[in-house]
């Protein structure tokens, strides 16, 4: 660490009238989003790196966070893990879209009859050829319409919602996801409805051993070429998902 770098920083906070305990309990709703919300980098980034990010969020809620009453009457052990637990819903509810736009991929690649999967660093887990550029498309709405900003409003927000509410909110987010995933995806699963009837059809009306070898290519290319016609409508229900999300 560079010399007299601690001091600056010191000094910044100190002229922001932002004082330690402040800034380590908005760290401490902050670091939720910054883990688990793909659009703030997951593997991509090292691990110092999403604190820094995690610490320039914390210093714009700091204030609030400290004034929060429901931190106020803690000590400070207990404030920061109160503070870590009223951050981790809203974590949940920015990257909920994130993780439908990933889990609509996965579905049609999953209707085309697909089981690749690829290594992505800005995306949780192992996901599926189109689950990778739907994720990458929601991070980028995410942060080309203000979601960092959005997050560090609800941040901000004194908690007044009871802990049991918290992880009802929580839940419902995550089944919202469901919801979202298989509203993006619902117009590709309708036409691979009757892709594989015109299949059948045709798998009929030839013969077994000339059709077949033919046929699980060819309904692929159609799913892919129908996800293509539609990935406006689908790029524009992600977005609108993403925008309703803090």
């Amino acid at each position: 660490m560079a010399p007299g770098l601690v001091e600056a920083v010191a000094s910044e906070l100190a002229r922001g009238e932002i004082d330690l305990v402040s800034l380590a309990l908005g760290w401490a709703r902050a670091a939720p989003v910054v883990a688990i919300v793909p659009a703030f980098g997951l593997r991509a980034l090292p691990a110092p790196a999403r604190a820094v990010i995690a610490i320039a969020i914390a210093a714009t809620i700091a204030p609030a966070v400290a004034a929060d009453p429901s931190l106020a009457s803690r000590n400070w052990v207990l404030a920061l893990i109160a503070a870590f637990l009223q951050g981790l819903p809203i974590a949940i509810a920015a990257a909920v879209p994130l993780w439908a736009a990933t889990m609509a991929g996965g579905v049609i690649d999953a209707v085309r009859g697909s089981n690749d999967t690829v290594s992505m660093p800005t995306v949780e887990g192992r996901p599926s050829t189109l689950g990778v550029p739907m994720a990458l498309l929601a991070s980028t709405v995410f942060l080309a319409t203000g979601g960092p900003a959005r997050v560090a409003m609800a941040l901000a927000l004194p908690s007044t919602v009871p802990g049991s509410q918290a992880v009802l909110r929580a839940a419902l987010d995550l089944s919202s996801g469901i919801t979202i995933a298989l509203s993006v995806a619902a117009p590709v699963l309708a036409a691979s409805i009757v892709v594989e009837i015109a299949g059948a059809l045709v798998a009929r009306a030839a013969s077994p051993a000339q059709i077949h070898s033919l046929l699980a290519p060819a309904r692929s290319l159609a799913i892919l070429g129908v996800a293509a016609l539609l990935l406006e409508r689908m790029a524009a229900l992600i977005a609108l998902a993403v925008r309703a999300s803090p």
